[in-house]
C-alpha cells in the first residue's frame, strides 16, 4: 500500500471518528436540552402547587389549622403561657386584692422592661425606683393617697392619686435625687378619677446642687409653669437645663376651689441617667424656702 492510499484510509477514518462524535454531542445536548425542561416544568409545578396552596381559601386555612406545625406551636405557646405569664398575672392580682404596695408593681414593670422608661418620656430622677427621695413636703394626704403616689411611676387609674391635707398654697416638696443629671423637662399626669379643680395649675421647679434645708440661698429656679387646661398629662418643657442633686416642686395653685390639691404623679425627667459635672448657676439672692 502506498502512502497516499495510508494517508486517504487515515483521513477517512479520522472524518467517521468526527462523525460519530458528533452525533454523540448532538445526542448529549437534546438530552440536556430535555432534561432542563423537564425540570423547568416541575419547579413551575411546584410553584404553582405552593401558591395555590397559600391562596387564603377555607381548605387552605383549615388544613394550616389542623396542621401538625400549627398543632405543635400552639402547644408550645400554651405551655410557656400557663408556666409563666398565667402565673405572673395571677400573682400580681392576687397581691393587688391584697394589699400589694405600689412601688413593688413598678419594681416588677421595671424588671420585666429591663429599663425605667416612663411613658417613653425618659429616665424620671423622681421615681421611687430610680432613687428619688422625698424629704419633706408641707402638706400631705396619707396612706392610699400618701406622697408616695407622687412618684412611684403609676399614673394609671387603678391606682389612687396622692391628695394634699388641704388647700393652703404654696405646697412644697423637696426631693433628693441619685443622678445628678440635667432636667429637660417636667411632667404631670392627673388621674381622672379626680376632680379636675383638684388639678394642680400652677408651680414652679427649682434645683441645688446642696441641702435646700440647709443652704435655701443655693436653690435655682429652673422654671415656673401654668397648665393652660386640666388634662390628664401636662408636658412642660425646661429652657436651660441644669444638673441637680436636690429638687423643690412648689405648688401656687389648682384649676378651681377644691379641698386638696391632686396629681397621678409629677416626674422631672432628663434624656437618661449618666451623670453630668457641668456646675449649677447660683442666683443672684436667697430664695425662701
Amino acid at each position: 500500500m502506498t502512502s497516499g492510499q495510508r494517508s486517504v484510509e487515515r483521513g477517512a477514518s479520522r472524518g467517521a471518528w468526527a462523525r460519530r462524535q458528533a452525533a454523540v454531542d448532538a445526542q448529549r445536548s437534546r438530552w440536556h436540552d430535555e432534561h432542563e425542561a423537564e425540570v423547568r416544568a416541575e419547579q413551575e409545578t411546584r410553584a404553582a402547587d405552593i401558591a395555590a396552596g397559600r391562596r387564603p381559601t377555607p381548605r387552605n386555612i383549615w388544613r394550616a389549622l389542623t396542621s401538625s406545625r400549627t398543632l405543635t406551636s400552639f402547644v408550645i405557646f400554651g405551655f410557656l403561657l400557663a408556666a409563666g405569664v398565667i402565673p405572673a398575672v395571677l400573682a400580681l392580682r392576687t397581691t393587688q386584692e391584697e394589699g400589694i404596695e405600689p412601688e413593688l408593681v413598678r419594681r416588677i414593670q421595671v424588671g420585666l422592661q429591663q429599663g425605667s422608661n416612663l411613658d417613653g418620656e425618659g429616665f424620671d430622677l423622681l421615681e421611687l425606683v430610680n432613687g428619688g427621695e422625698l424629704l419633706s413636703i408641707t402638706s400631705t394626704a396619707e396612706g392610699d393617697h400618701g406622697p408616695n403616689r407622687l412618684q412611684d411611676g403609676l399614673f394609671d387609674p387603678q391606682f389612687n392619686a396622692w391628695r394634699s391635707a388641704g388647700p393652703d398654697f404654696p405646697l412644697t416638696a423637696i426631693y433628693q435625687v441619685r443622678f445628678r443629671t440635667p432636667v429637660r423637662k417636667v411632667i404631670i399626669w392627673n388621674h381622672p378619677q379626680e376632680p379636675p379643680a383638684s388639678y394642680i395649675r400652677e408651680f414652679e421647679v427649682l434645683a441645688s446642687l446642696e441641702d435646700p434645708r440647709t443652704h435655701p440661698d443655693a436653690l435655682v429656679s429652673i422654671g415656673r409653669f401654668t397648665a393652660a387646661d386640666p388634662d390628664l398629662k401636662l408636658v412642660f418643657d425646661v429652657d436651660t437645663p441644669v444638673p441637680i442633686r436636690y429638687a423643690v416642686v412648689r405648688i401656687y395653685s389648682t384649676f378651681g376651689a377644691a379641698d386638696y390639691a391632686s396629681a397621678a404623679e409629677i416626674g422631672l425627667f432628663s434624656e437618661d441617667r449618666d451623670p453630668e459635672q457641668a456646675p449649677l448657676p447660683r442666683p443672684p439672692a436667697p430664695l425662701n424656702i
